[in-house]
């Protein structure tokens, strides 16, 4: 670490003498795009957009940590190897992580610890998309969709040879991370390389006199990360009628999962990832003239994850791979963006995905997924099970799911016209999941009845409409309706068992049935020469929603905490606001603020709804130099579920400093960033691990990025 700060220094000294510009990483907000493109302009819908700088410019290390600061968004950490995106107090399978438009094919949704599978440092653009354009990427993204955007494989001819190189040190963490990309190109071809390495100890927390004796008064025990991926991609372009490329990629972590007990506790997830994809645009002239666009996606997952572990109540215990999680799966989407049609243009399309998923969970070690198909079964449910009973409910202690297998097929169509008063956007989108389970890597003494394991069919549909109204030259309106359905998935219907990260145990529902919402959401947007306000109002009304209700009792192996996915009619309202005002030519102001209210239909309050919070800054751009000074405020949540704790609220001070050097052929961007000036103990509602894992204590982060 003082040998990254040294280098950085020397080279701060040795470009004094070049020309300084500003720089500014700010969220931009833009339209949704139902054009089949994987970028998002000039349609009904608006969302968020993060460029490069921003992306570079991110104080963690995942994707939770870069959007948190935006309206609407939480990060549900789990500690600082794991941050998944909860849009609108909503999370899991309900929020979508896209890679390129294909979904990220990882166990994210599944539970907390586990990452998703898309690495931020790659991508060139981030976008959170709303509204019917989501549809053509998976059916039930009520919340949204996060698609990273990697430029991998490129659509347009390149031009010689370029990349970039971006480095970064923290204090806090002894952390440090580098990743760089080239792009060559001749002719019609190009060669793309990029990667990524990181790599942070033990963090620690805000100062306080009663941090858990196991978190070494204020150091974070088993919080430190590893990360490292890379990818390859060929592509070839003409500019004029469409592209075609390849590309694969790695993506491998190991982080530890903080915790009260000092057990040291790892999870470790790789993937391999294999991406086709073209497009054509025949002549518009030609026997195709109805047809502005054909583009097919195909790609393969091959992910598998295990946790590490050993028991404290078992002295000397060895660390073995307690669980162990097998993954492989592929995604085709074939999308084509017709010609006006009178004053109709938009996209239809097909989506189809496969998955299949075994595991393995044994204190003894996992070597790979067990299989029973030589042990006797007659179709019952089995003596151990039956005598493991707490709470009304049968509790397993072998695999916790049966091997399974997804299929989903569906179709989709987007269409857009304007209108005398702006642009009105329709879609709709019509699903077929099948999930069909195999109880052979389950021990029969702990398998439920046959009759239990048959195929579960489902049929969502969704439905969604939304128009914009330009109110006079300043102003818009937006209007988003829609009913979106979700079916639940495998893990919601059949995990029975423990989930070891997590610290708890995890009950299965097979009863589960499609989760039907009606979303309206309001949007108004005015811009002026000095001001730019935003302000978004929701209600979604949900029927079946489906969410993890923590139990009041234990479970009879480890006295965890239990869960159990359960459905009942809920209710979310909210509000999210935005303001950015231009003081004069130098100083410019931030403001944002979003709260979101989650309730069941007897009123109880939603587990781990995302308190109310805030966002002020104000910032100085000065010739060559951008600094900002930033406090983010959360207020305590005390509108908390059945048997959940309330949380304290906190304010955080951040101050940054960055410039951009134009060199010869190339730039510099420097920054100089600290986070919780005051150094506050502060905890995250959104993490199941906000008392084990605290949110950081005062650090300083030193960047350098070089792009050529």
């Amino acid at each position: 670490m003082p040998r990254l700060f040294l280098v950085i220094t020397s080279l701060t000294s040795a470009c004094l003498s070049v020309e300084v510009l500003a720089h500014s990483a700010e969220l931009d907000t833009v339209v949704v795009s139902s054009a089949g493109q994987n970028s998002i302009y000039d349609v009904a819908q608006p969302a968020t957009v993060l460029n490069k700088d921003a992306i570079n410019d991110n104080p963690g290390d995942t994707l939770g940590t870069l959007l948190d600061s935006t309206p609407g968004i939480a990060n549900a950490s789990f500690g600082p190897g794991v941050g998944r995106p909860v849009i609108r107090g909503m999370s899991g399978s309900r929020v979508k992580i896209l890679q390129n438009g294909s979904d990220s094919a990882d166990l994210s949704a599944m539970s907390s610890d586990h990452s998703p599978m898309a690495e931020a440092s790659s991508a060139e653009q981030i976008e959170v998309i709303y509204g019917p354009a989501t549809l053509m990427y998976g059916g039930g993204a009520i919340g949204g969709v996060v698609n990273l955007i990697d430029r991998r494989i490129h659509e347009q001819p390149g031009s010689g040879l370029s990349g970039g190189l971006n480095i970064k040190g923290s204090s806090n963490d002894s952390g440090y991370s580098t990743d760089g990309l080239m792009d060559t190109s001749r002719g019609n071809w190009t060669l793309h390389l990029d990667g990524f390495q990181r790599s942070a100890a033990d963090y620690s927390s805000g100062e306080r006199g009663d941090i858990p004796a196991a978190n070494n008064s204020g150091r974070i025990a088993n919080s430190d990360s590893e990360g490292s991926g890379g990818a390859v991609a060929l592509s070839w372009a003409d500019g004029k009628r469409g592209f075609i490329g390849a590309s694969i990629s790695t993506l491998e972590y190991d982080y530890g999962v903080p915790n009260t007990d000092g057990e040291p506790f790892r999870v470790k997830p790789k993937q391999v990832r294999y991406d086709l994809k073209g497009a054509w645009r025949p002549d518009p002239s030609g026997a195709f003239s109805w047809l502005d666009e054909w583009r097919t996606e195909l790609s393969f997952n091959d992910y598998e994850h295990a946790e590490t572990g050993a028991r404290n109540d078992i002295p000397g215990a060895a660390t073995v791979d307690i669980g162990l999680f097998d993954q492989e799966s592929w995604e085709l989407q074939s999308r084509m963006r017709h010609a006006a049609f009178g004053q109709w243009q938009g996209t239809f399309g097909l989506q189809m995905k496969y998955q299949k998923l075994a595991l393995c969970h044994n204190h003894s070690g996992c070597s790979g997924i067990p299989s029973f198909a030589a042990t006797a079964w007659d179709g019952a449910t089995g003596f151990n099970l039956l005598n493991r009973e707490r709470g009304g409910f049968l509790h397993s202690h072998s695999t916790p799911m049966p091997l399974n297998e997804t299929t989903q097929t569906g179709v989709f169509l987007v269409e857009q016209r304007d209108w005398a008063q702006g642009t009105l956007e329709l879609g709709a989108r019509l699903d077929s999941v099948s999930i069909s389970s195999d109880p052979d890597p389950i021990d029969p003494n702990y398998r439920q009845q046959r009759s239990y394991y048959n195929d579960k069919n489902f049929n969502p549909a969704t439905l969604s409409a939304a128009g914009t109204w330009v109110l006079d030259e300043q102003q818009r309106l937006g209007l988003n309706l829609a009913r979106v359905q979700r079916a639940p998935d495998a893990a919601e219907l059949f995990w029975n068992g423990d989930h070891h990260a997590t610290f708890s145990f995890q009950l299965d529902n097979p009863d589960l049935s499609v989760e039907t919402a009606w979303t309206l959401d309001i949007n108004w947007l005015r811009e002026s020469e000095h001001d730019r306000v935003k302000i978004a109002l929701f209600h979604y009304r949900f029927q079946d929603y489906i969410y993890n209700e923590l139990k009041d009792f234990t479970d009879p192996f480890h006295d965890n905490n239990v869960y159990r996915q359960e459905q009942d009619d809920a209710r979310f309202l909210g509000a999210e606001f935005s303001w950015q005002h231009n003081i004069d030519e130098l100083w410019h102001l931030d403001i944002n603020a979003d709260v979101v209210q989650a309730r069941l239909r007897n009123g109880d309050h939603l587990p781990r709804t995302p308190p109310a919070s805030a966002l002020f800054a104000i910032n100085r751009e000065s010739g060559h130099l951008l600094m900002r000074l930033e406090g983010q405020a959360t207020a305590s949540q005390k509108r908390t579920a059945a048997n959940e704790d309330p949380s304290d609220g906190h304010t955080l001070l951040n101050a940054s400093l960055s410039y951009r050097q134009l060199l010869a052929h190339s730039e510099l961007l420097w920054r100089l960033a600290a986070s919780n000036l005051t150094d506050q103990y502060a905890v995250n509602h959104v993490s199941y691990l906000k008392h084990a894992a605290p949110l950081a204590g005062r650090n300083v982060q030193l960047g350098l990025n070089w792009s050529f």
